[in-house]
C-alpha cells in the first residue's frame, strides 16, 4: 500500500502542479532530507491531493504514507536537478503544460465557487420544489391472511375490542409488518398493490375497510392511519450535490464566455468523438467555425 500511496501522490502533485512547500516555516518539521526539512505545513498539503487511500488505515497511519511520499519527491527530484533535467526541453515543455493546467483548475474553481453563491444555491432549491409535482402519501396497516375465513375472524377479534396492532401482531402473515402492528410506513398509491389502492382512495383517517381485500398475496384486513403531502427533501441533504451541479453549469459556461472573447482558430478538423465519450468539449458545425 506505501508503494501504491507514494505513486498517486507523485501523479496528483506533479498534475496540479503547485508548489508543494508554500507555507510558512514556523510549524514543526515531520522529517528532514539532507539540509531540507519536510514541515507539517507541507504533509497537510500534499494530504489534500491524496484523498483516502485506505478507509481503515489510522490517521498517524496515513500521515506516516504521506512523509514517505514527501521524502520520495524530494530525494528523486533533487537527483534529477543534480542530472541537469531542469533544463531538459521535454521537461520545461510539460512543465508549462503542468501550469496551464493549474491555472485552469485554479481559476475555474474561484470563478465557480463566486458564481454559484449562497442565495443562488436556494434559488434553484425553492424553485425546484415549487415544481415537484404534488404527491399524497398514505400509512397504512394491513393484516395478512391467506383466505378470506381467516381475514374475517380477524375483523370480528378488532370489532370485539382487540386492537388492530395487537391482531396484527398474533396472526398476520406478513412477518416484517407484523412485529409493528401491520404498519407499512407511508407508501404512495403507486407503491401499494392496486387493489389496495383502490380500497383506501375513499377510506377516512383512522377507517378500517369495510371488507377483506384480496390481491395475489392472499387476503388484508386494512387500516388507513394518515393522509399527508410528500415533503421536499431538505435543503441540508441536497445542497451538496445541487452545488456540484451548479457548479459544473457554471464552468461549462465561464470556458465559453471565455473562447467567445478570444481570437480562435483552429487549424484541424473537428472530428467528434465516439458517442458515450466525454472529452469536455462539444464538436460538430458550430465548434468547426
Amino acid at each position: 500500500m506505501l508503494l501504491k500511496i507514494r505513486n498517486v501522490f507523485l501523479s496528483a502533485l506533479f498534475l496540479v502542479a503547485v508548489p508543494a512547500f508554500a507555507e510558512e516555516r514556523a510549524d514543526q518539521v515531520a522529517a528532514r532530507v539532507g539540509d531540507s526539512e519536510i514541515l507539517e505545513s507541507d504533509v497537510s498539503f500534499a494530504t489534500s491531493f491524496l484523498g483516502d487511500p485506505n478507509p481503515k488505515a489510522t490517521p498517524e497511519a496515513r500521515k506516516s504514507a504521506v512523509v514517505d511520499a514527501l521524502i520520495d519527491l524530494k530525494v528523486v527530484s533533487d537527483a534529477a536537478i543534480k542530472d541537469g533535467l531542469e533544463n531538459d526541453e521535454t521537461f520545461k515543455r510539460q512543465m508549462v503544460f503542468l501550469r496551464q493546467q493549474a491555472l485552469r483548475q485554479a481559476y475555474l474553481a474561484k470563478a465557480a465557487a463566486a458564481a454559484v453563491t449562497e442565495d443562488a444555491l436556494r434559488k434553484v432549491y425553492n424553485e425546484r420544489v415549487a415544481a415537484m409535482p404534488s404527491v399524497e402519501e398514505v400509512r397504512v396497516r394491513h393484516i395478512l391472511l391467506k383466505d378470506r375465513a381467516g381475514a374475517e375472524a380477524a375483523m370480528r377479534d378488532i370489532a370485539a375490542g382487540k386492537s388492530f396492532e395487537e391482531v396484527a401482531g398474533s396472526v398476520s402473515l406478513d412477518e416484517t409488518s407484523k412485529k409493528s402492528g401491520g404498519d407499512l410506513g407511508f407508501l404512495t398509491m403507486e407503491q401499494l398493490p392496486p387493489e389496495l389502492g383502490g380500497a383506501i382512495v375513499t377510506m377516512k383517517t383512522g377507517e378500517i375497510a369495510a371488507k377483506p381485500v384480496e390481491t395475489p398475496f392472499g387476503f388484508h384486513v386494512v387500516k388507513l392511519e394518515e393522509r399527508r403531502k410528500r415533503e421536499p427533501p431538505a435543503f441540508e441533504v441536497v445542497s451538496t450535490e445541487l452545488r456540484r451541479g451548479m457548479e459544473a453549469q457554471a464552468v461549462s459556461k465561464i470556458v465559453a464566455d471565455l473562447k467567445a472573447a478570444a481570437r480562435i482558430e483552429k487549424l484541424v478538423p473537428d472530428v467528434a468523438m465516439p458517442e458515450g465519450s466525454d472529452d469536455g468539449h462539444e464538436h460538430g458545425a458550430e465548434g468547426g467555425e
